[in-house]
C-alpha cells in the first residue's frame, strides 16, 4: 500500500501541474490577472518541468481582499500544488528510509 502512495501522489502532482497552468494562463488571457513573468508559462510534464513551475508560480503576485476571486482561487491552488509536491517528497524519503534500513 505505501509503496503504492508514491505513484498515485506524482499523478496528482502532474494533473494539479496542469491544472493551475491551465487556470493562470486563461487568467493571463481574460486580463483578470497581471503578471507579465508568467505569460509564457506552460506544463512541467517532467519532474524537473514540476520543479521550475513550482519557482515560476512564485511570482504570483499576492492576494487581497479586494483582489479578484480568480486570483485567490490560483493561489490557494498554488498551495495545494505545494503541499502535494512536499507529502510526495517526503513519501520517496520514507520509502527510502524503509529501504536502506530494513
Amino acid at each position: 500500500m505505501l509503496s503504492d502512495l508514491p505513484i498515485v501522489l506524482f499523478v496528482a502532482v502532474v494533473a494539479n501541474d496542469w491544472l493551475l497552468t491551465r487556470r493562470v494562463r486563461k487568467a493571463i488571457a481574460s486580463r483578470r490577472l497581471d503578471c507579465a513573468d508568467l505569460e509564457e508559462v506552460r506544463f512541467g510534464g517532467s519532474p524537473l518541468g514540476i520543479v521550475v513551475n513550482l519557482f515560476r508560480f512564485r511570482k504570483l503576485p499576492p492576494a487581497d481582499d479586494l483582489s479578484d476571486p480568480d486570483h485567490n482561487a490560483i493561489r490557494l491552488h498554488h498551495r495545494i500544488h505545494q503541499v502535494l509536491v512536499v507529502l510526495l517528497l517526503a513519501c520517496i524519503g520514507v520509502l527510502l528510509l524503509r529501504t536502506i534500513a530494513p
